[in-house]
Formats: C-alpha cells, structure tokens, sequence
C-alpha cells in the first residue's frame, strides 16, 4: 500500500525536516503539496524550497499537487471563471516546477440562479481547457467528490458524466472518503461507479456531522469495507492521508493505523 501524507504551506523547515526518516524508511512514499499563491512571498519561497529539498534528496517520492479551492477559486462561477483559471494554470505550472504529475481538484459551487445542467455544462467546458493545459504538462486532472450539494462534483454519477464528456485521457477521479461519508452516498457508489477513473484517495474520518480530517477510527466510516472494495476492483495508486497532525510522531501513528484496516 503506497502511503502519502499532505504537507500545507505553513508547515516549517523544522517540519520538512523531521520528515526525512518517514521518507526514508519507506513509511511514506508520496507527498501531497498545496500552492501556496495567497502566502507572502517570503513564506512562499520558504515553502518551495523545502518542497525541493526533499524530491532532491528522495527523488523517487510521489508528488501531487491541490490546486487552489475554496470560494474564491470557485470554477462553477459563471463571472469570475477567468480569473479562477488563471490562478488555477498558475498552479499547475507550479506543481510542473516541482514533479508534481497529479493535480487535485475541487470544481466549486452552484452559481446563483443557473440550474444543475447549465452549471455542469460550465464545468465541462472549464475542464476541458484546464485537462488540455494539465496534459501539455504531463499530468493529470482528478475531479474530487464534494460533501455537499450545492457543490459541483457531488454526486458519483455526476462526476463520471462530466469525466466522459470532456473525454481528456488525464482527466481522473479522486475519492475523499470524508467527504463521501458527509453527502448522501455511500462510499461504496464512489467506488463502483467511478472504479474505472479512480486515480488518487484522500483517508480521513468523521462521524457524519462534518469533515473533521480526523484519524482513522475517531468517526464512523466503515475502513474495513472500502479497503475492500478497492482491493476488488485493483485500485493500486495512493492512499493520502488527508489527517489533522502536528508532528511526525503523528504521521507514524497515522500510518499504522491504516495498516491495521488491510487484511
């Protein structure tokens, strides 16, 4: 089982630090990295530099990148998509900078007053352009399943739907398991109807009340069960573990405890 963990760009050189044995001792293989464009540059540069550090010395790390997210990267917004995509290219070719070869994604939410089918037929033309950017790059684009409805990218059939419209080769499927516990789904569909588009994972845990980015086993998610199913259908690339930590002491625990969901 490969293991990734995210590193967030207030994370210190101390940190990137005691991060080395993890790396070295295998415990971890890849790194999740965020682009840290609404930092100040000095802390920026701090961030990169670090990033670096560690592909130089563990080039055989994964890396992937999420791309911005939040409201005021909201893709599904008909008047700022432009500038949103800009900010989005931005960070694909930050994440080029780096090794990055996946890129994470959140499309965003329901504009004011468009129906579902106008807002998706937005997000396909948006995906579209970004997909073709990302693949100029050699990466790829993974839509993220979101918690809520008036999300974009909620429900699994949804996202397989715009995944085959736009028809990119680069354009995957990344499953939240904290995120498909929240909405009206159940992981298991994610899985099933998404199998074939499957590309990254993000683990965390909660117990239906919101998106806690807990330890496995704190909330209420079956594990058991979708460590199975992903056996079942040879899904073989990273499980990240999207998990509130402070030290590496953390990371170690977190690990483990994924390791104790596989038998």
């Amino acid at each position: 089982m490969k293991k990734c963990f995210t590193i967030n760009p207030s994370r210190t050189a101390e940190d990137f630090e005691s991060y080395r044995p993890l790396l070295a001792e295998g415990v971890y293989r890849a790194i999740e990295i965020f682009y840290p464009y609404h930092f100040e540059p000095k802390k920026q540069a701090a961030y990169t530099e670090n990033v670096k550090n560690l592909k130089r010395d563990f080039p055989a790390v994964e890396i992937v990148l999420h791309l911005p997210h939040g409201p005021a990267n909201d893709l599904g917004n008909f008047e700022k998509a432009t500038a949103v995509m800009k900010v989005m290219k931005d960070g694909v070719d930050y994440g080029a900078s780096l090794g990055a070869t996946k890129l994470t994604l959140h499309l965003g939410y329901m504009f004011p007053g468009a129906t579902r089918a106008e807002a998706l037929s937005h997000c396909e033309e948006v995906l579209s352009e970004l997909a073709e950017y990302a693949r100029k790059r050699d990466m790829y684009l993974m839509i993220e399943n979101m918690p809520g409805p008036s999300e974009l990218g909620y429900a699994p059939g949804e996202i397989k739907t715009l995944i085959e419209r736009v028809g990119a080769a680069n354009l995957k499927f990344i499953l939240d398991t904290g995120h498909a516990h929240l909405s009206e789904y159940d992981i298991g569909e994610y899985i099933d109807i998404l199998a074939p588009y499957l590309y990254h994972t993000h683990f965390s845990d909660n117990d239906g009340s919101g998106d806690r980015h807990g330890r496995l086993g704190s909330g209420t998610i079956d594990f058991y069960g979708v460590l199975k199913k992903l056996r079942k259908i040879g899904y073989n690339e990273l499980y990240c573990l999207e998990i509130i930590f402070e030290t590496a002491a953390d990371l170690y625990r977190n690990a483990a405890d994924l390791d104790k969901y596989d038998i």
